[in-house]
């Protein structure tokens, strides 16, 4: 599998920083944001995870930042899944995973808060989208990109097109509260998807 989270971040100017420095201030962003259902602050992660405001500071722009990528190497699991599972199963599967994660861990509060904070903070926002957006979308596009290859899909599809498709019910739904994230969503959603992009 390839480890997303770990690879696809490219650190911030200065010295490399220590992969073991790093998973501890992951963890201590995680462990903090789930006990207590907020974003931690920089100092409170600091302090758990043994290391300097400055050293946190070197690498990631805010505590809000760190706590996405640290969601993200926490949950990882939700956007692995091996390619000898049919194109179709994968995508249902891994939304499913989503809509799981968000329903029945505290992961679907702090998500709502930070897509909220970053309708006004541009660092933020794009710290969202490379650590917790884009490394799914790629795992996405990626069973799409199969799909393709094995004759199962369209060979005109839009990936991108597709994978927001795909996963924008969940997020709609998170962030207005309009409907519930109920158990089958996935299975729905790739129902509604599937006959528009499949080659047969």
């Amino acid at each position: 599998m390839n480890n997303v989270s770990s690879n696809s971040q490219a650190p911030r100017a200065g010295r490399p920083r220590s992969e073991s420095a790093r998973l501890a201030i992951l963890d201590a962003a995680a462990d903090l944001a789930l006990a207590e259902s907020r974003v931690p602050t920089v100092d409170a992660v600091a302090a758990r995870a043994g290391v300097s405001r400055t050293t946190i500071y070197k690498w990631w722009p805010s505590a809000s930042a760190v706590l996405a990528e640290g969601l993200l190497e926490r949950f990882h699991e939700s956007i692995e899944f091996d390619d000898s599972l049919p194109v179709r199963d994968a995508l249902t599967l891994q939304v499913g995973a989503l809509v799981r994660l968000l329903r029945e861990t505290p992961a679907g509060a702090l998500l709502r808060q930070l897509l909220a904070a970053a309708a006004s903070d541009e660092r933020l926002a794009n710290a969202l989208l490379e650590r917790w957006m884009d490394p799914r979308r790629e795992r996405a596009a990626h069973h799409l990109a199969r799909g393709v290859a094995q004759g199962e899909l369209r060979a005109d599809v839009d990936v991108e097109l597709v994978v927001d498709a795909l996963f924008a019910p969940v997020y709609h739904r998170l962030v207005w509260g309009h409907a519930p994230l109920d158990s089958d969503l996935a299975g729905q959603v790739c129902d509604l998807v599937w006959p528009a992009i499949s080659a047969r």
